[in-house]
């Protein structure tokens, strides 16, 4: 978008741009569609031992596809807002009266004060749906050997040095549950 600017009306450099940033967002979302399914498979049958599609809606749309939408919409904005920062950041240690570094700078400020609160919402209730639909998943990712159905009491592992073949830590930095 950037060697367009000059060549065409601000208004269709505007629309181009636009269209560019939703083919991207709607990108994204066949994708994690997609790899969604792989994680939570839903509307499907097996015949004659091939999976065959029953409900596209099921499909598309399957348990886990919201959450990792929202969470991988709120990263991309995150990640966004720490670009359009950083430029601005050195921009203005180039020229400290840069009024539109100063502008970007507290424009990628005020997004990151919004959109990491939320962030931290969209990742633990993600982290709750992978909890109620592959339990398993998460008792690695806590760094336990064994899916243990009541959670309530265990430590929180904070570091782990694990040991695959014995099948357990050798070391771990736990607090207390």
């Amino acid at each position: 978008m950037m060697f367009g600017e000059g060549r065409v009306s601000r208004k269709v450099h505007y629309f181009a741009t636009c269209m560019v940033a939703l083919g991207a967002y709607i990108s994204t979302f066949w994708i994690l569609a997609s790899n969604s399914w792989m994680q939570t498979p839903a509307g499907y049958a097996f015949e004659n031992g091939r999976i065959i599609p029953e409900d596209w809606w099921e499909v598309i749309f399957n348990p886990s596809q919201p959450f990792r939408f929202v969470h991988m919409s709120l990263a991309a904005l995150i990640a966004t807002a720490f670009v359009v920062a950083g430029v601005a950041a050195w921009h203005l240690y180039r020229n400290h009266q840069d009024a539109v570094a100063r502008r970007m700078f507290s424009m990628a400020l005020w997004m990151l004060t919004f959109v990491v609160p939320l962030q931290i919402v969209a990742g633990d209730v993600h982290g709750l749906n992978t909890l109620e639909h592959q339990p398993a998943k998460v008792a690695a990712m806590e760094a336990y050997w064994k899916n243990e159905p009541e959670r309530e009491g265990m430590p929180m592992v904070v570091l782990a040095w694990p040991d695959p073949h014995l099948e357990k830590n050798l070391f771990s930095l736990e607090i207390p549950g």
